[in-house]
């Protein structure tokens, strides 16, 4: 479970920068779709879930 939550943690990252920055792509639209604050609330729990299975299972 460490692989998943680095890559939810990356993919979470990378999502928030691209919206910071206000490139819309195609695979993220689903997520702007939803409006403001949900999105962006869907990305930092992406963050915040990716971070806790990287460091609960960091040992395995």
């Amino acid at each position: 479970m460490k692989f998943p939550g680095m890559i939810l943690l990356t993919l979470g990252f990378v999502s928030l920068l691209l919206e910071f920055l206000g490139v819309n792509l195609v695979v993220l639209n689903c997520l702007s779709q939803w409006g403001g604050a949900a999105s962006w609330a869907i990305r930092v729990s992406a963050v915040v879930l990716g971070a806790i299975l990287y460091f609960v299972y960091r040992d395995d």
